[in-house]
């Protein structure tokens, strides 16, 4: 046992020097990338973690080095844990950091919020606050959408085992579990009684029981799955992906001409959705949110998930007709941190953001959603007209024996 326990010890120190050296050479490597693109009075303050995923949105750097180098110089690049001496650089905070942080680090969390405090304290913009990206899990999210009479899947958090396998927490077949945190986990379905026993919970952290909404078309038999993306008041539609699988996800889409000019009508115009999705974006308390959805059998709509750190990037090959609406993403993105810091916002942005060949506006503005209702929202929250039955629940705890409360 006492070889056990020095070998766990120089494991645990091995990943700690490990950890150090990374975040030393990705701190020498700011210091350069900062240095060379400095020349703004005020800049955005962007955190990232040594240890996770530090070059996620590399690609909107890479972006606007090409298409607005003039206000590259905006973004500096900082690592967690984070000391600033000088606040008067600084006309916004940008946390670029995987939601929820503190399902992975709770030091990082506790660090990040002391760093949005700090920002509070001088009046400094911070977008997607990290105390708030727990509002985008699946059971959080679904509960406060539904409390503001948007429908999502009726979802139960599996609190235990058995009373689920017992009585589904009250969902009918078929049905799935999946991770209640994060993005892109394991999908576990279940037509059948059989089935349901075979699912292994002890895979996930915190499951979740998942309505499965049928939202295969009549037309062809595929699935689509819709992206929207909301950036402050912009709203931009990002994809849509057609699978022949329940599941829909890009690594599996189906294609075809028809597909392909389907996703190319959604993404060049207006999406008439766009209030519902603002409306979302304002009762989950953040700036910007990637939103999945879909229509079922009756043309209803549906949102399935909301990302705050969903993954861009510039598609290539036979996707290569995405770009349009890539390009128009990260504009919205970077829009949204130039009007948020009350700076001008570049013509070429604009011109990028709200143009389009093909199409008048492809991009929504909406005037009226903004920090303030944010704000609103998040204290005294949008209950319009909900239908109760909808709204997630936990899953109940199992009934105690008589065994148990007669002693």
């Amino acid at each position: 046992m006492t070889r056990l326990r020095a070998l766990k010890r120089a494991v645990r120190l091995r990943t700690r020097l490990v950890d150090a050296r990374n975040w030393l050479l990705l701190r020498r490597h700011d210091w350069h990338v900062n240095r060379r693109w400095r020349g703004e009075a005020k800049r955005f303050l962007v955190v990232r973690h040594a240890g996770k995923s530090p070059g996620f949105y590399d690609v909107i750097l890479h972006w606007v080095e090409e298409h607005v180098p003039e206000i590259r110089g905006l973004f500096e690049l900082r690592l967690l844990p984070c000391w600033i001496f000088d606040w008067s650089s600084y006309a916004l905070h940008v946390p670029w950091l995987q939601d929820p942080v503190e399902n992975w680090s709770r030091r990082a969390y506790a660090q990040a919020c002391r760093l949005a405090a700090a920002c509070d304290r001088r009046s400094i913009p911070v977008i997607n606050r990290v105390d708030r990206l727990s509002n985008a899990t699946k059971f959080d999210a679904a509960s406060r959408l539904s409390r503001a009479g948007i429908r999502t899947p009726v979802m139960r958090v599996i609190g235990d085992h058995r009373e689920f396998r017992e009585t589904r927490c009250g969902l009918a077949l078929p049905l799935f579990v999946r991770e209640d945190a994060g993005h892109g986990g394991p999908m576990l379905r279940a037509d059948t009684e059989r089935e349901l026993r075979a699912i292994a919970l002890e895979r996930f952290r915190r499951p979740i029981a998942v309505e499965l909404v049928d939202v295969r078309s009549p037309e062809d038999g595929l699935f689509r799955k819709f992206r929207y993306l909301v950036a402050g008041r912009v709203g931009v539609p990002h994809h849509m992906q057609a699978t022949q699988d329940w599941i829909t996800r890009g690594d599996i889409r189906f294609h075809n001409e028809t597909t392909r000019s389907q996703e190319e009508f959604y993404f060049s115009r207006p999406d008439p959705y766009h209030e519902v999705f603002q409306r979302a974006r304002t009762c989950l308390g953040l700036d910007f949110v990637a939103f999945d959805y879909g229509f079922d059998r009756r043309g209803e709509l549906i949102i399935w998930d909301a990302n705050p750190y969903p993954h861009f990037h510039i598609p290539k090959g036979r996707l290569s007709y995405l770009k349009p609406a890539m390009h128009r993403t990260l504009a919205a993105v970077v829009h949204l941190y130039v009007e948020r810091a009350e700076m001008a916002i570049p013509q070429r942005l604009r011109d990028i953001l709200f143009t389009s060949p093909g199409a008048s506006c492809p991009v929504t503005e909406d005037t009226g959603a903004d920090r303030r209702g944010i704000e609103a929202a998040m204290t005294t929250g949008s209950p319009n007209g909900a239908d109760p039955e909808r709204a997630p629940r936990p899953c109940p705890a199992p009934p105690r024996r008589a065994a148990e409360t007669a002693g």
